[in-house]
């Protein structure tokens, strides 16, 4: 039985969003996270604002979560530890893979006692089946900075990363040249559950 974790995303050192996930690799080349369709996890009910009001409000301490289940096609999300950014794909059931990829900018993830941490940075990159790059959610990231959620140095920190990111895409540099057949999810595994400690603060 595949092993899970629960992957979270915090901000202002409180829990965003909690995900449960199956553990597909965890090695010091990658750890490598799927999260089912139909898995059940958690987001904040704290104030959102930005452009789709989507994004968190500085300060806001609402609290509470709502459960949020994860539907379509199940995510992979795979992360090298110290790089700023995940990339994400989609399986299909034939054993396929989603022809596009997308890259979270994000905290590099810190492992905790469930599983890992991480914080969205906002900026996101989609790369196409041809490796062109489209940024996504650059009004959200303005606001963001209009705003003062990122200074200015955290702002310079996440346009390196998606400069980086994009120099990674155009190389086929890991793990756009990795042999993504080796994370595939294991057929039939049950769906993960949160683990005891999601909800607590950093």
């Amino acid at each position: 039985m595949a092993s899970t974790a629960t992957l979270r995303w915090l901000y202002e050192s409180r829990v965003e969003s909690a995900h449960p996930c199956l553990v597909i690799e965890d090695s010091e080349q990658a750890i490598a996270l799927f999260e089912p369709s139909g898995a059940l996890g958690a987001h904040t009910l704290r104030a959102k604002g930005g452009p789709r009001g989507r994004n968190l409000v500085a300060g806001d301490t609402t609290p509470g979560f709502a459960a949020s289940g994860w539907f379509g096609d199940g995510v992979l999300r795979v992360h090298r530890q110290g790089q700023d950014w995940s990339v994400w794909r989609w399986p299909n059931v034939d054993g396929t893979w989603s022809k596009n990829w997308y890259v979270n900018l994000e905290e590099p993830w810190k492992r905790t006692a469930i599983g890992f941490d991480t914080e969205d940075w906002i900026l996101d990159l989609i790369v196409l089946h041809d490796f062109a790059v489209v940024r996504k959610d650059e009004d959200e990231f303005e606001w963001a900075e209009q705003c003062g959620r990122f200074d200015a140095e955290h702002i310079a920190r996440i346009r390196r990363a998606a400069a980086d990111a994009t120099t990674a895409v155009h190389a086929r540099a890991w793990p756009f040249d990795a042999d993504w057949s080796a994370w595939l999810p294991p057929v039939g595994a049950p769906l993960p559950t949160l683990l005891d400690g999601w909800d607590l603060p950093v």
